[in-house]
């Protein structure tokens, strides 16, 4: 399980860049003593070198970018659709609010019922990156009820067409939702990312730097930066995962103002 399910954020973060860093440093460590042994130090032209590591931290820097952008975009949209669906979920009890009664009750109920779901049991599940199916029973029960009833009048079919106008994009925004439960970096592009990292920090060893203070700071805010980078794309990955996670908040102002607002007080 990836660590942004189980840790806080902040201490995800801390703990990717520390082992950059860490393996940075002890990777120049390392490299400048096997270097030195046989003298290949004095056979390093720092200009040439530079030339190369730009090469090198430029494309990896565009690859990671596009990476990056690709991750939040996934993100956004997640939590786009997520309040499409609370909006979605709002305009619906409105209308079967205009259903005559008995029946205008238990719309009501199933509405009610189907938000606390979403809240109090999908949201949970989708947090560990199970793709929930709850909801979808819910749905049916509405479905049933909506196909079921037969307007009397010219208003009751204006209403009955928004009710199953709004059900419909509740459906569309649900599907969407489920969907974005999966949304991921392939493994072949972590792999790309991880590749890159070791090549990019490699690369700075080569240089010929006689402080090993100055040489292994910059070193390590190379890794620092490329593991911020990293912890970036790893806690937005997964738009729902863990507790960096895009939040319910949109349907527990649904819930709270419109569809239970004796709760707001």
């Amino acid at each position: 399980m990836p660590l942004t399910f189980v840790l806080p954020t902040w201490l995800t973060g801390v703990l990717t860049i520390a082992v950059f860093v860490g393996l940075s440093f002890g990777g120049l460590a390392l490299s400048r003593v096997w270097s030195r042994r046989r003298g290949l130090h004095a056979l390093v032209d720092n200009g040439v070198i530079g030339w190369i590591f730009s090469a090198i931290l430029g494309i990896y820097a565009i690859a990671i970018g596009l990476i990056a952008v690709a991750t939040w975009g996934n993100s956004s949209e997640a939590s786009s659709v997520a309040s499409r669906e609370a909006a979605a979920i709002g305009a619906l009890f409105r209308d079967v609010s205009g259903y005559p009664n008995p029946i205008r009750g238990g719309l009501q109920g199933i509405v009610r019922d189907y938000t606390r779901n979403v809240v109090e049991t999908e949201w949970p599940l989708q947090q560990t990156g199970e793709i929930p199916s709850s909801g979808g029973v819910i749905l049916d029960r509405l479905e049933n009820r909506l196909y079921a009833f037969e307007p009397a009048t010219e208003g009751q079919q204006a209403v009955h067409a928004e009710g199953l106008d709004s059900f419909n994009q509740v459906v569309e925004a649900r599907r969407q939702r489920l969907e974005a439960v999966d949304y991921a970096v392939p493994a072949t592009l972590w792999g790309v990312v991880l590749a890159g990292a070791a090549i990019a920090i490699i690369a700075s060893f080569v240089f010929n730097i006689e402080s090993f203070q100055v040489h292994a700071l910059m070193t390590c805010l190379l890794a620092a930066m490329i593991g911020l980078l990293v912890f970036f794309i790893l806690v937005t990955d997964h738009p729902y995962h863990g507790p960096s996670g895009v939040r319910p908040e949109a349907y527990q102002l649904v819930m709270r103002d419109l569809i239970d607002p004796a709760l707001a007080h």
